[in-house]
């Protein structure tokens, strides 16, 4: 049974997409889905706690946690950073009800808009001026309903592969928020 239980806390989001809105497209996971790979992912963690595997996990989730609450991504942040220097485990303790809060938020188009502007602010000097107007253009089109944020994360991986960002490239958020199509494709 996994540390947290059922996902009934989430089942609510499950008819729900990453924009808000009801029902979501076959090529794409469900919140619900999401939220479970998280905290799959957390498991092993929680039962042998870790500071350098908490690090590693929050570093690798940084943006998808942003999407779903930048509030609680900052309160993650701040037990991970461990000023206190408590032992790994009251960390992780402290750390998996901020999680579980997190992940208990809906994703909206604001919030993935914010999470595209930090992780293109990773490598936008890199790029021509004409690939930095059309990433913007995308994030803002996104923002306001006119068009898909597979369609944006897909126009970002090209551009992490291209500028080898391995911070970027690790990031789950990539994954889990693009369409199930185009992943394979890029694989």
């Amino acid at each position: 049974m996994p540390v947290f239980g059922t996902m009934k806390k989430f089942q609510d989001a499950s008819n729900t997409n990453q924009d808000g809105f009801q029902r979501l497209d076959e090529n794409k996971l469900k919140i619900s889905d999401i939220c479970q790979y998280v905290l799959d992912q957390f498991e092993p963690i929680k039962s042998r706690p870790s500071m350098n595997k908490l690090v590693r996990f929050h570093t690798t989730n940084k943006y998808l946690f942003l999407a779903f609450s930048p509030i609680h991504l900052n309160k993650m942040g701040n037990v991970v950073a461990n000023h206190e220097k408590l032992p790994a485990s009251a960390v992780v303790e402290d750390y998996s009800g901020c999680l579980i809060a997190a992940l208990s938020k809906h994703p909206t188009r604001s919030k993935h808009a914010n999470a595209l502007r930090r992780m293109y602010g990773h490598f936008y000097k890199k790029l021509p001026k004409h690939s930095q107007e059309t990433i913007e253009r995308q994030i803002f089109e996104y923002q306001h309903g006119r068009n898909q944020l597979s369609d944006t994360l897909r126009n970002l991986t090209v551009h992490t592969m291209d500028l080898d960002s391995m911070y970027l490239a690790r990031q789950s958020y990539f994954l889990l928020f693009s369409d199930k199509k185009a992943v394979w494709k890029m694989l």
